[in-house]
């Protein structure tokens, strides 16, 4: 690797092998970190602390993705894999001074660039998302998704089992953070031609299925996510960033035996000798709910922040730095991204001696992090 300059990511690197130029495209790598952002969280730069063995989970699930685009004849900036992430094909940012330029300052069909979108889609309904919330609010009408009754979340959204997949848009580069865009302003901001537009729907609405169904293989529910769209050298519009993957997605695992997780209440009672009474309670309140579900993904980083108050307290200002986390959540963690790499690789030898430890199962992790979610909600963790 002939390393020019790197840029730094919260969750990644890009190192830049070749600047990319005029309609040339450029050559880079995709590095995957330990640490990783939530909320936009920009206080001393970064989060306090990263997790274990993260880098090495996402190498492994981010490569596995784009090869099972690329197999399936999806155009991507995806070139091959490396030991420590993959190599790349870089577009240019259009601007100036390491400054994205004004979209209506980048001529329509403009090649060789970033687009400046990220497009969001559901698969599965995610119990805290955002349009369950609007369904109950009656902002958004459940039976346009093709429900027939309100949802409870957790449930596939009818309407993706046709391909009929409502997308929405963001922008990216805007100054002011992602501003939600209808339609029609998305398609005005991407600065690309109605074919390219289409272009750019049609693989990611190939896309989503393809890594969704592959999820369900694999007993992950992919709830929802985003990708990013880039233009090549001869105008193609393809996937650019990563994307299937537990850092741009929310996946969900469903726990169907409650015994599994009756283990794990059990075993942090005595570990964290906590009032057996109290943890009694929680086990008994949680036992009555219809269905269980765990996030399997980044959005249990944000759970805890948000159900240990402490987002609330930080959007009003009132508090900086988050609190660490126990040792025991970090490293339930740690195990749910390795868990996650090894069944969406399937290189679980690999993966078990670069870390010089075995992989769990989904399950058990799934059930453990329920719990500890549920401690944490209860204001029981240490």
């Amino acid at each position: 690797m002939t390393q020019i300059f790197t840029r730094e990511g919260s969750a990644k690197n890009v190192v830049i092998e070749k600047v990319p130029e005029n309609d040339e495209m450029g050559i880079g790598y995709f590095i995957p970190k330990n640490s990783f952002s939530i909320f936009d969280y920009k206080v001393k730069g970064k989060w306090p602390f990263d997790i274990k063995n993260k880098s090495i989970a996402m190498t492994y699930i981010i490569n596995k993705s784009f090869e099972i685009t690329r197999s399936n004849g999806l155009r991507t900036c995806f070139i091959k894999t490396t030991e420590d992430g993959c190599k790349i094909y870089v577009v240019r940012i259009p601007g100036e001074n390491g400054l994205p330029k004004e979209p209506n300052e980048i001529e329509v069909g403009t090649r060789n660039r970033v687009v400046d979108l990220e497009v969001i889609f559901n698969y599965y309904l995610h119990p805290r998302s955002s349009l369950l919330r609007n369904f109950k609010s009656g902002k958004k009408n459940f039976k346009d998704y093709g429900f027939t009754e309100m949802p409870e979340g957790g449930e596939i959204i009818p309407d993706v089992e046709h391909d009929n997949f409502k997308l929405s848009y963001t922008t990216k580069y805007d100054k002011s953070g992602d501003m939600a865009l209808t339609e029609e302003q998305a398609k005005s901001r991407s600065r690309l031609t109605d074919e390219q537009w289409e272009q750019g729907q049609d693989v990611i609405k190939k896309c989503i299925p393809l890594i969704s169904k592959y999820a369900e293989q694999k007993g992950l529910l992919r709830s929802d996510g985003k990708y990013e769209l880039f233009v090549d050298s001869d105008g193609n519009v393809g996937l650019a960033d990563t994307f299937g993957n537990p850092e741009e997605d929310r996946y969900l695992v469903q726990i169907k035996d409650f015994s599994v997780i009756a283990r794990f209440f059990d075993f942090y009672q005595r570990r964290w000798e906590l009032d057996p009474a109290k943890v009694s309670a929680v086990e008994d309140e949680v036992k009555k709910e219809p269905k269980h579900f765990q996030d399997f993904s980044k959005q249990f980083l944000r759970n805890w922040y948000i159900d240990n108050g402490w987002k609330q307290l930080y959007s009003e200002g009132k508090v900086c730095e988050p609190p660490m986390m126990n040792n025991d959540v970090l490293n339930a963690y740690c195990d749910c991204l390795l868990s996650f790499a090894s069944i969406w690789s399937g290189k679980v030898g690999d993966i078990v001696n670069r870390i010089s430890d075995i992989t769990r199962p989904v399950i058990e992790v799934a059930a453990e992090l329920f719990v500890l979610e549920c401690f944490n909600k209860k204001r029981l963790s240490p």
